[in-house]
């Protein structure tokens, strides 16, 4: 069954809206990565947790629903209606109430209807364990995110080549490391081009991995001496290659 939010809005302001493609604000931009009408949480996602037209939301993760709720509200919609799944709909409908939107053709349960008075409650900001859960709500969403950060850097880390890597700001220092082995292999390995290049990837990978964890990685200045051996055998590489030709 298809899981869909749909806007139930009328009138000429929503027809309007309908031809206008949906925009992601600010404030979201750090919730979705964007591909066309997709919403990807990561660039590691394989799949889109939502689809998105300027009437709709096809969403397949439920718990991006309080975002996607809030997307629509920013995109001027005041009521939905809901397909999907009995859970889907009761999420959907959990989170559009939370944040006062209108429901159209959904009859919660009792057991519903006090969960969403209850977070209506919360949302007005009353007792402490309100704040409590919130926070511990928002930590748990940014130790995920946070992990997510460190995943795309290390990634980036390893895709990117040195010389882009030793520009980027956020992996100068990481790269000092790898600039450290290739010195250390222009010495160890003089002869052995593969020898070297195997060393140095794999310092590289233990680097991309320290990243990933979220290590802090200090920046290390390699020797003049060190500098200058690495240049050498660059210059000896393009040499060999000019020499092949």
């Amino acid at each position: 069954m298809a899981e869909n939010v749909e806007s139930a809005d009328a009138g000429k302001e929503s027809e309007g809206r309908r031809r206008r493609p949906m925009e992601v604000p600010a404030e979201l931009d750090s919730r979705f990565l964007r591909v066309g009408d997709k919403l990807y949480r990561s660039a590691h996602d394989k799949e889109p947790v939502a689809t998105i037209t300027p009437d709709r939301i096809k969403a397949k993760d439920r718990d991006s629903l309080p975002d996607l709720i809030r997307l629509a509200k920013e995109n001027g919609w005041t009521a939905i209606k809901v397909s999907g799944d009995a859970e889907f709909q009761r999420a959907a409908y959990l989170a559009a109430s939370a944040q006062g939107i209108k429901v159209d053709g959904y009859k919660p349960d009792d057991k519903t209807k006090a969960a969403a008075e209850r977070e209506a409650v919360r949302q007005s900001g009353v007792p402490d364990n309100q704040a409590r859960s919130t926070r511990t709500a928002n930590q748990a969403r940014d130790t995920k995110e946070q992990a997510e950060l460190r995943t795309d850097l290390a990634e980036r880390f390893r895709r990117q080549s040195d010389v882009q890597n030793a520009k980027d700001p956020d992996l100068r220092k990481a790269q000092s490391h790898v600039a450290l082995a290739m010195a250390v292999a222009a010495e160890r390995f003089p002869n052995d081009h593969e020898k070297r290049r195997e060393f140095v990837a794999e310092r590289k990978e233990e680097v991309a991995a320290r990243l990933g964890r979220g290590e802090a990685i200090a920046g290390i200045e390699v020797k003049a001496k060190q500098e200058q051996r690495v240049r050498e055998m660059a210059q000896d590489q393009i040499l060999e290659k000019s020499r092949s030709r």
